[in-house]
């Protein structure tokens, strides 16, 4: 499941350009799965972001509170099982980066993002994507 979820967002990046589209994890905490199947790929430029860093690999970021200078650029922010308290702050960066946004929820969880979200299955995973109305504008900054 985790690598089908790797397989989609790295799907979402640019095969043609010549410079790989930057995908965020945020609250990345220490579940690697989809992050270490997206840093193979060559087509993705991959950061990680989360409050408290388990490792130098990892940007210290508050997403409640973003440095939007970190996410300059970004193609997708992802998310997995992020506290519904911390969803409609994701919601809020996609927004102002026009990134496409990822969330997969625990299998009983509401979301509370406060957006219309996509179901989307693919493969043997299940997530939600917004992808704001601005997506396929410039960049803000």
């Amino acid at each position: 499941m985790w690598n089908d979820l790797g397989e989609y967002i790295a799907n979402l990046g640019d095969s043609n350009s010549e410079n790989p589209s930057k995908v965020v994890e945020i609250a990345i905490g220490k579940f690697f799965y989809v992050s270490n199947y997206l840093k193979k790929c060559e087509n993705i430029d991959l950061f990680k972001t989360d409050i408290s860093p388990a490792n130098s690999e990892i940007i210290k970021d508050d997403v409640t509170n973003p440095n939007l200078n970190l996410y300059k650029n970004t193609r997708v922010i992802y998310s997995i099982r992020p506290p519904s308290e911390l969803q409609p702050y994701l919601g809020n960066l996609a927004d102002k980066t026009r990134a496409i946004l990822i969330i997969k929820p625990f299998f009983n969880e509401d979301l509370n993002i406060g957006k219309k979200m996509k179901l989307v299955n693919y493969k043997k995973a299940i997530f939600y994507q917004y992808t704001p109305s601005s997506y396929f504008a410039n960049p803000i900054y």
